[in-house]
């Protein structure tokens, strides 16, 4: 246990905050994981028509994201969490207040625009407060953060969601504004001087132009984030085409779910120091791959099943899944951005791989409403097989392979830096 909690001694305060604050934040994450059910068991809508709402939601998100970027390197990380997580919460509120009714889905996708603005500003925060050296430590650990909430929080919403809704939006907000708080007091502005970028490894340097330009020069992130864009796809089927089989096959589908999704939330809490440790020695993207299969596992058995604990089991591979994606490719993405584009290539990569977010909900529920949710496992599982497929080509390319030796060769000297700050602040 020692040597598992170990690794996530001596980073930098702030990444400490943030942990906490996600956890507070992700307590009262009680929408987002019920958006398939209020709108199909409180509003009535269609399995289709719900999933046509959900795509324009993520549709919607996209311009957000890039100008959030946008704004987040020009005038900084923290104005841009502050001020649109405030009025994303204030939306909520709002859904909170008024009684349920078509008008609280307009609230709904505004909210999720503000939190959109925002989250290029959070990605580019951690990456500003860490380096090649204890990046997938800080990112397990934030993601833990979240997790630990989440283990609690759509437990309670699944309580709520029959007698209570107005709380699920109520809570939601409050526990945002919470989180909030911690950042205003606690954490300091991030965006790098330029002074400070000049340390930093090759790939990370500062660097003059557009997006599109920085982009050119590292086309791994582009054809990168289109291969998540199709574990997105896949993915996104457990709050959407999940809950909709949890609903048929159980009287109690709702509250069933709910736990389901707590029991996500505490694997997660449990796998990720195992993960965090099994991975740090990596190469760059075997762990997408190696996710991609847990997914197609997790999502091939629910074309079957229709006994309680099996569900679980299918989850357990959707979670190791899950952890040993969000933690390698972030630090990917990470590793090849430049400190003066950090939140840009976060929300064009984050753009191209929502696509698939944006799609699935979609695509799915016409193939639910067509043919069968059986149907529509086969086509999630084989999208995901396509993509560990595609990393395969990929993680053979020479030209990556030397820069990823690269980055590992800088990994070993920051290593040796963090381990001698890490012995002084002892």
């Amino acid at each position: 246990m020692k040597k598992l909690f170990g690794r996530y001694r001596g980073l930098p305060r702030e990444i400490y905050i943030l942990f906490v604050a996600r956890i507070i934040n992700s307590i009262g994450a009680f929408v987002f994981p019920l958006m398939t059910l209020i709108m199909t068991e409180k509003l009535g809508y269609t399995s289709d028509y719900a999933g046509l709402l959900m795509t324009i939601l993520a549709l919607t998100q996209v311009p957000a994201m890039l100008i959030g970027g946008k704004l987040s390197d020009h005038f900084g990380r923290k104005k841009l969490i502050i001020i649109f997580e405030i009025l994303g919460a204030s939306f909520f509120l709002l859904c909170g207040l008024l009684p349920i009714s078509d008008a609280t889905i307009y609230l709904i996708i505004a909210a999720s625009n503000m939190y959109a603005f925002a989250h290029p500003a959070m990605d580019a925060m951690a990456i500003d407060l860490t380096n090649t050296a204890n990046r997938k430590e800080a990112f397990s650990l934030l993601y833990m953060g979240f997790n630990l909430g989440f283990a609690i929080g759509p437990m309670i919403g699944g309580l709520l969601f029959a007698k209570h809704l107005p709380f699920v939006f109520i809570g939601d907000a409050l526990t945002t504004m919470a989180s909030i708080v911690l950042i205003i007091i606690f954490v300091r502005e991030t965006m790098p001087h330029k002074e400070d970028a000049k340390a930093r490894p090759e790939l990370e340097r500062r660097q003059e132009g557009s997006v599109l330009r920085v982009l050119w020069n590292r086309k791994i992130l582009v054809v990168f984030a289109l291969v998540m864009m199709v574990m997105q796809f896949a993915y996104h089927q457990w709050s959407f085409a999940l809950p909709q089989q949890m609903n048929a096959v159980f009287s109690d589908g709702a509250k069933q779910y709910g736990l389901l999704a707590s029991y996500n939330g505490a694997l997660v809490i449990i796998l990720t120091p195992l993960i965090t440790t099994m991975i740090s020695k990596w190469k760059a993207l075997r762990g997408t791959f190696v996710g991609g299969i847990m997914y197609a596992i997790s999502f091939g058995m629910l074309i079957f099943l229709k006994d309680l604990p099996w569900f679980y089991v299918s989850m357990f591979f959707l979670t190791f899944g899950e952890v040993i994606v969000v933690i390698d490719a972030q630090a990917f993405i990470a590793n090849f951005s430049p400190s003066s584009h950090r939140a840009r290539l976060n929300s064009v990569t984050q753009m191209i791989s929502g696509t698939g977010r944006m799609l699935s909900p979609l695509i799915i529920g016409q193939v639910i409403a067509s043919y069968s949710l059986s149907t529509a496992w086969a086509v999630v599982s084989i999208a995901a097989m396509s993509g560990s497929v595609i990393l395969i080509g990929i993680m053979k390319n020479r030209k990556i392979d030397q820069q990823v030796r690269r980055i590992g060769d800088t990994v070993e000297e920051a290593e040796t830096v963090t381990e001698r700050e890490a012995e002084d602040t002892v």
